[in-house]
């Protein structure tokens, strides 16, 4: 806590609060003091405010309107003081409830200065947590303002200089793999590979030999020697992505390489030691898919060593916005010359929406709004969401490139007026690569258009 906190303290009576005063002046705090929630808001805003204090009564229902500008205007916590047992009128309850850290009795000032030291720790927290820089992972930002995701960026923190195994948990979408990538870039083992390995995207008679190698005449098509994605990633980090996946007779041979660290080419009796760190992540239940018996349960116990639970979008809503300022910024190859941005009503539909597909589709769908919209602003019909016309599933990111190269050959044909010579010069390709381009389109060509 710092020597002298600044507090501000509102009441319409300063009378009554000369003995506040004196006691948090006694206690080390420095007290601006306001009559009305309005000569509050208009207070310098280079002041170095920690905590907010401001009386409430039940007949104060007119300043209710004031009172919530000012509290939703400020970058800190705010007590209200006022007997619990006297907030009778449902409008003072509720704005006690939905606007206020906390509720105090006025007449306890020491209480009132050990619940002061709460609020402005948590300031001091929240302020040092917004100035900390964000995580950068393979040259991408984790960011978040909510809670439960600062804890897992916390986790991640932590568990990257523990050299166990690491079970990460979540929807698809919720950026899994990107939370694998931190916590091996921030390890002692940043310098070595990571090696990610989609156990669902690999037929089942393929994994074995994807993940231990081969020798060369292991099996027909096996014509030279071939290192496995374990022993590639020796030294580094496996990411294995929906491990729930793995076939289970493989889930043993799986098992004694993470208790020996070695493993034997398919085709081969010799043991090869391995240094790896397995990283695992899952959208399933492994719990109740290991209770079924399509799990080997002390498979489940050595990967789960420690764990991290990922969030799903809709329960950190607060980070929608910033999300999308971030794929507005990385993706930029996908504006319009003229797009600003992302209108209010746009914005509050991003916000309402519960995002099934999570970050994943959350950003294909700020992708396709930038390529689709020909606005100063992104505009909420411009969202293929809260629309039962429009089709629900987001485009991928090859579909959107798709639309990007036919858009912006469409334009380069337009502003040279169907002359194919300056087209295929403005846009550095050849007439055939021009003419191939238009046909894989559909665009039509000059003599068509006549």
């Amino acid at each position: 806590m710092e020597t002298h906190p600044h507090v501000i303290l509102v009441d319409r009576k300063p009378a009554r609060s000369r003995d506040m005063l004196d006691a948090l002046s006694a206690h080390g705090y420095r007290v601006t003091q306001c009559e009305d929630p309005e000569t509050a808001s208009q207070l310098s805003p280079t002041r170095l405010l920690r905590a907010g204090l401001l009386y409430l009564e039940n007949d104060d229902l007119d300043a209710l309107p004031a009172v919530e500008k000012l509290i939703a205007a400020s970058d800190f916590e705010w007590v209200a003081l006022i007997d619990p047992q006297r907030s009778t009128h449902p409008k003072v309850r509720y704005a006690l409830g939905q606007l206020f850290h906390s509720v105090h009795p006025p007449n306890d000032i020491p209480g009132l200065h050990c619940l002061l030291l709460h609020v402005v720790r948590r300031h001091a927290i929240a302020a040092s947590a917004r100035e900390r820089p964000p995580l950068l992972v393979s040259g991408k930002r984790m960011v978040s303002r909510a809670p439960c995701m600062r804890r897992v960026i916390e986790q991640i923190q932590v568990v990257a200089g523990v050299d166990a195994p690491v079970f990460i948990t979540g929807e698809s979408g919720t950026g899994k793999e990107l939370a694998a990538r931190a916590i091996h870039e921030l390890s002692a083992r940043a310098k070595a590979p990571f090696i990610a390995v989609n156990c669902g995207a690999i037929p089942p008679n393929l994994i074995q030999s994807e993940l231990f190698g081969y020798e060369k005449g292991a099996f027909t098509d096996a014509h030279d020697r071939r290192m496995g994605k374990i022993e590639a990633a020796s030294g580094g980090t496996l990411f294995l992505d929906e491990i729930s996946e793995l076939p289970y007779d493989l889930q043993a041979n799986f098992l004694r390489f993470i208790e020996s660290g070695s493993i034997s080419r398919l085709g081969s009796h010799r043991e090869t030691q391995t240094d790896v760190r397995i990283i695992a992540a899952t959208n399933r239940d492994v719990t109740l898919l290991a209770e079924e018996g399509h799990f080997r349960q002390d498979l489940f116990y050595r990967l789960n060593v420690l764990e991290i639970e990922m969030p799903p979008l809709r329960e950190r809503k607060q980070d929608i916005e910033p999300l999308v300022e971030l794929f507005f910024e990385r993706f930029k190859q996908y504006r319009p010359p003229g797009l600003k941005g992302v209108s209010t009503q746009a914005m509050r539909l991003l916000r309402e929406h519960d995002w099934p597909g999570n970050i994943r589709e959350l950003m294909n769908t700020v992708c396709r709004a930038m390529l689709m919209s020909d606005k100063p602003y992104i505009e909420a019909t411009d969202l293929p969401i809260g629309n039962p016309d429009r089709p629900q599933r987001p485009l991928s990111l090859e579909e959107i490139r798709q639309q990007v190269e036919r858009t912006t050959i469409v334009n380069a044909l337009k502003r040279s007026r169907y002359n194919i010579a300056r087209a295929s010069r403005e846009l550095g390709v050849s007439r055939v690569t021009l003419y191939r381009l238009m046909d894989k389109h559909d665009i039509q060509r000059l003599d068509d258009r006549s």
